[in-house]
Formats: structure tokens, sequence, C-alpha cells
């Protein structure tokens, strides 16, 4: 336990030494970690748990449903980080107009795609 102890204080002290924005850096990172283990400890339980709750044939329709609304949120394409880059852009340079055309073309965008999409799932299921 002892081991544990030090080598977490090591770390520790690793993360808290440096410039405040490396620092910041540091931590943030460090929290990501921590932050994706749990996402991944928590996938690893709830797996067996839905299994126990629901019989294995509608565990694999929730699979199936799951996975569709996942890959939604692949569909916008770079549109939600290529919106996030240009609205710092034109918010540092002061461009308040330029960032309210981004933000609606983007939006704008996204509806078209998620209303493509919506229709090609309705031909797809009323056929």
């Amino acid at each position: 336990m002892s081991f544990i102890k030090s080598k977490f204080n090591e770390i520790l002290g690793l993360v808290t030494k440096g410039h405040e924005r490396s620092v910041k850096a540091k931590k943030n990172i460090l929290a990501s970690f921590v932050i994706k283990g749990l996402g991944i400890a928590i996938s690893l339980v709830l797996v067996p748990l839905t299994i126990n709750y629901i019989n294995p044939s509608r565990y694999g329709i929730w699979l199936t449903l799951s996975s569709i609304v996942g890959w939604f949120s692949f569909f916008d394409i770079g549109f939600g980080n290529g919106l996030r880059n240009k609205l710092a852009e034109a918010k540092a340079k002061g461009e308040e107009e330029l960032a309210k055309i981004y933000v609606s073309t983007t939006y704008a965008i996204l509806s078209i795609i998620i209303v493509l999409c919506w229709y090609f799932f309705s031909v797809l299921i009323l056929s």
C-alpha cells in the first residue's frame, strides 16, 4: 500500500510543478485518463448487468439501437470541431457577426444531414 501511495505522490508532484498553464494542462490530461478509465470500467460492468436484466435477444436489439444512435454522433463529419475552431478565431478577432454566421451555417448543415437521414430511414422502414 505504501508503494502505491508513494507512486501517487510522485505523480502528483510532477503534475503540480511548472508554469501555471503547464500545470493546468497536466491536470486536464490526468483527469482525462481517470474519466476514460471510469468509462471503460462502467462499460465492462454494464454489459453483464444488462444481459442479466433482459434476455440475450433483447440485449441484441438494445445494442443495435444504441449503436445506431452512436452513429448519429459521427454524422457531423467534423462540423463540431470545425465550428469550435472557426468560432474561437472569430471571437478572438472580435468579429461577432462572422461568429453568428458560423454557428447558424453549422446548425443548418447539420439539420439538413439529420433530415436526410430521417427520410432515408423512414423510407427504409416503411418499405
